[in-house]
């Protein structure tokens, strides 16, 4: 079983090294993956995230879930603070919070139980939907308080995905519902062992 900060160290390694024109295509694929399931569920309200070193830039649906009146919150999350989510509504009013990571600025905050489905980023994730973040639980914290019924889908390239339990979890940790990349979308409860 592999150690998480192991892991994590490697999967950042790995998309550090990716090619701008992989990061483009991949990601192109990978949202209209994300679209296409958007859309076959019938969302209203969904939780995006302003990628940053070289992650999947699911932003690239910004545009199109916005012509389909579809409620599009983005994470804002500083240092010693929860996680919260805040209404999108056009790029211009973007800014850099901690991190470096876009967020809605004088936006209104969204509750989180208003959300229906959550496309997080994470370092590895694992074919039963464990997911290595960043190492602050700032997800997982946020995820347990999403109201009943509201969908996980872990967004990533092909090669961060691992084979079930192979790196070590913990009991805090929130499972995805599905994962989403560049060859598909997979459903983390259907390939429970």
């Amino acid at each position: 079983m592999f150690k998480k900060d192991a892991v994590r160290k490697d999967m950042f390694n790995k998309r550090a090294n990716l090619k701008s024109s992989e990061v483009n295509i991949s990601s192109l694929i990978i949202a209209q993956n994300a679209y296409d399931f958007i859309k076959k569920h019938s969302f209203y309200s969904v939780a995006l995230y302003m990628s940053i070193n070289n992650e999947v830039k699911i932003e690239l649906l910004l545009g199109k879930v916005k012509y389909d009146d579809i409620n599009i919150s983005l994470p804002y999350y500083s240092e010693g603070l929860d996680m919260c989510f805040y209404e999108f509504r056009d790029a211009s009013n973007l800014i850099s919070g901690d991190h470096g990571i876009l967020y809605p600025e004088n936006a209104k905050k969204t509750e989180i139980g208003e959300i229906d489905a959550f496309f997080v980023p994470g370092a590895a994730f694992d074919a039963i939907g464990n997911r290595i973040g960043y190492g602050k639980g700032c997800y997982d914290k946020a995820l347990t308080n999403a109201k009943k019924g509201s969908l996980f889908i872990g967004v990533c390239y092909n090669f961060q995905v691992f084979n079930a339990n192979e790196f070590e979890i913990y009991t805090n940790d929130v499972k995805m519902n599905y994962l989403i990349n560049e060859c598909g979308i997979v459903s983390c409860e259907s390939t429970e062992v």
